[in-house]
């Protein structure tokens, strides 16, 4: 092997050591001190402790989990929330990296929780819930008005496409319609992308479906309601879309639990 091959491979190598580094500070800093770019002075976060307590085995879980849409009203802990939302999106590993798989590391799922207490939004960074309105929309994430109890939580998943756009995404849709038009047309791109995007959406509702089912939690994912309605109400830019619901709370105990 030439001196200059071996010099070549040294610094491929310290630069690659040099960047996980880096990241792995990011990570860091983003843990401790949140996203620099959703800081605000007037914003409202509230901690959520470490996920813990999920002990039930993978096959037991895989067997108990199922779609129940009887729910009581009372309201779930932080520590259940947080276990439901590390098992969504939770930080499980150095750079940052999540518990359910995203195209090419995009991370373009906002996750919003609607409560009684009105809406927020998980940020994984700081495991914490950012407030962003006073509002009671649960009832307004279905397409009729129920007459049953609403479940305590309602989890909607979002996706923000301008983050699918990054420097690697921009070069291959720029390369490869000069290598095969026909298979990477401007159409085709386009429903790549959103295909790849559901998959990270539907990853997440399977993990909460599971999460539920090894806490003995009500768990059904919803696509019954107006996204355009629901975009309204959440502020989303025009960038964003609500691909996805699912309602999630303690089981129903007796009928008083189903009458509002």
């Amino acid at each position: 092997m030439s001196i200059r091959k071996t010099l070549n491979n040294k610094l491929h190598d310290i630069r690659t050591g040099i960047g996980d580094q880096i990241e792995e500070l990011k990570a860091e800093i983003d843990r401790r001190f949140g996203s620099l770019g959703r800081k605000s002075g007037d914003e409202i976060l509230r901690a959520l402790p470490e996920p813990n307590g999920m002990t039930m085995p993978l096959m037991e879980a895989l067997e108990e989990r199922e779609s129940e849409r009887s729910f009581s009203n009372e309201p779930l802990p932080d520590q259940l929330v947080s276990n439901l939302l590390f098992a969504a999106d939770g930080i499980n590993r150095k750079g940052g990296k999540r518990t359910t798989p995203t195209a090419l590391n995009w991370r373009e799922t906002d996750i919003y929780l609607l409560k009684a207490n009105g809406i927020w939004r998980w940020v994984p960074e700081r495991r914490a819930l950012l407030f962003c309105a006073l509002h009671d929309i649960r009832e307004e994430s279905y397409l009729l008005n129920s007459q049953f109890t609403l479940p305590p939580l309602e989890l909607v998943y979002v996706t923000n496409y301008s983050r699918t756009r990054s420097f690697i995404t921009d070069a291959v849709e720029t390369i490869a319609p000069k290598i095969r038009s026909a298979a990477f047309s401007e159409e085709a791109i386009r429903e790549l992308r959103i295909r790849s995007t559901n998959i990270d959406v539907g990853a997440k509702i399977q993990s909460v479906y599971l999460a539920a089912a090894a806490m003995g939690l009500s768990c059904v994912a919803r696509t019954g309601f107006s996204a355009e309605k629901l975009a309204a109400k959440l502020h989303l830019k025009p960038d964003e879309e609500v691909v996805a619901a699912q309602s999630v709370g303690y089981p129903a105990k007796s009928i008083l639990d189903h009458i509002k």
